[in-house]
């Protein structure tokens, strides 16, 4: 009963809220940051005390070092490949972490062309390939919530089920509001 009563909830708020945009979205994603998110990420999303994710910045030095020493593979029904361990290594990994959680400004690092085949010269993900590494964008955080992720700091849980799309889109624009990469 329960779950027929949330589906009928989730279908008339899709409907009422289908076309929210802007200022709106951003302030929606707020509201369900505050109430989902914010226990672990803090209400300033800055991660409290490195027990989550700072979600200030698109991705921290340590985040990408543990990726690329480590490899991913979080989110593999939209990036079926993840990335595979050991992309980078000695200094390498050093530079490309600091350049990519950098915001990948200043000089391209010559390592970066091992990352570019896969995220874009850009950094802005490739379908299908590699998310996102400049900025929240709403196809990765929507598979990060549907997923949850694991990573440097620990495991983060899955929301599935907990958020409707509408929902989702407006955390993630939320996100990017925060001024992060």
């Amino acid at each position: 009963e329960y779950n027929e009563d949330s589906a009928k909830e989730n279908a008339i708020f899709e409907k009422k809220y289908a076309s929210i945009k802007g200022e709106k979205l951003v302030a929606m994603g707020e509201s369900v940051f505050l109430s989902e998110c914010a226990v672990c990420h803090g209400i300033n999303a800055d991660g409290i005390d490195g027990k989550a994710a700072n979600l200030n910045q698109r991705l921290e030095e340590k985040v990408v070092k543990h990726v690329i020493e480590h490899g991913a593979n979080n989110l593999k029904s939209e990036y079926p490949g993840g990335m595979p361990a050991g992309m980078a290594s000695g200094a390498d990994v050093d530079t490309l972490a600091k350049y990519v959680a950098g915001g990948l400004k200043g000089e391209k690092p010559a390592a970066w062309a091992a990352c570019a085949s896969c995220h874009g010269e850009d950094g802005k993900g490739m379908e299908g390939n590699a998310p996102n590494l400049v900025e929240y964008d709403d196809k990765l955080v929507a598979a990060i919530l549907k997923h949850g992720k694991k990573g440097a700091i620990g495991q983060m849980p899955s929301f599935d089920q907990r958020l409707n799309d509408t929902q989702v889109k407006g955390v993630a624009a939320y996100l990017r509001s925060l001024g992060g990469n």
